[in-house]
């Protein structure tokens, strides 16, 4: 395997995940706040903007900004080189998608070790509300901003603190990881089939992939966001299972569908802006190098 093409996956990812972060971080703010402090989303984006305007939608956003590339690096980065493995070196567009599956799911299990504090970060700083009685009383945590979010994590609970909610993570992403990168192929193999323009054909594919992906495993999203945004000294929640059981007698069935319609959105937005950050900055990296 070319050693060159192997470190193009992983600029490429960083470039389309960082892309699709900046696209995407308003909606998954009123997601995780949705999941984790049990309000409607037009009642959490009323509540946000009143109490801390237009700049509370993108809170935790640049620790997931300067992260977002090393965690799409891993994972594209990854998903291409193991299925270039798998193939002997075959592009990805004559690859079975069975090896597809299979690619997309190492690469969900490996980019867990960037993602999950990355994750937890975000969440404790999006459910960082400073609204008094205008939200349901929930832990915040007294860091101010990513880099002091991670160090208390650390300081209350070691390594453990940092990587909160692992199992619900690695539960969420590998399953969906494997089904996003089938989906994604198979919609890009019809579009080329049918030669439908490369642009739109990227942003289409990648953005059904995305939804549809997100959709599979949404009740996983909701303990994850619940579990990670938890107080890490006196956790309300012991596990995968004690958080799925609260949630449904305290809240009813539906609450582990929360945050569907803000999920949805940003799921097409956020994936189509990352395969077309990817496949585009991937142009631009081969032309350069």
């Amino acid at each position: 395997m070319n050693l060159t093409e192997a470190w193009r996956d992983f600029l490429a990812g960083w470039a389309g995940g960082s892309l699709g972060i900046l696209c995407g971080h308003p909606l998954d703010t009123v997601k995780v706040r949705q999941q984790a402090l049990l309000v409607s989303p037009l009642q959490c984006l009323r509540i946000t903007l009143r109490h801390e305007g237009a700049r509370g939608l993108f809170k935790g956003l640049a620790f997931p900004m300067a992260s977002a590339g090393a965690v799409n690096a891993v994972f594209f980065g990854v998903y291409y080189n193991c299925l270039r493995w798998l193939g002997d070196g075959a592009a990805s567009a004559s690859a079975p998608l069975l090896h597809v599956w299979a690619a997309g799911s190492v690469g969900g299990v490996v980019q867990l070790a960037v993602a999950v504090p990355v994750e937890v970060v975000k969440i404790q700083l999006q459910t960082r509300t400073g609204a008094g009685g205008a939200w349901a009383r929930h832990y915040q945590t007294p860091a101010g901003g990513p880099l002091g979010c991670l160090a208390e994590l650390y300081r209350r609970r070691g390594p453990a603190g940092c990587y909160r909610g692992l199992h619900v993570q690695l539960l969420r992403d590998v399953p969906a990881s494997g089904a996003y990168f089938v989906l994604y192929e198979a919609l890009s193999r019809w579009a080329r089939e049918r030669r439908l323009p490369p642009a739109p054909s990227v942003l289409l594919a990648g953005g059904a992939a995305g939804l549809l992906s997100w959709t599979l495993i949404l009740p996983l999203d909701v303990l994850k966001s619940r579990i990670q945004a938890d107080c890490p000294d006196r956790p309300q929640f012991r596990g995968v299972l004690h958080c799925a059981q609260i949630t449904v007698l305290r809240d009813g069935p539906a609450a582990l569908l929360r945050g569907f319609t803000a999920m949805s959105v940003r799921g097409f937005v956020v994936n189509a802006a990352t395969f077309f950050g990817y496949e585009y900055a991937m142009v631009g990296i081969r032309w350069l190098l």
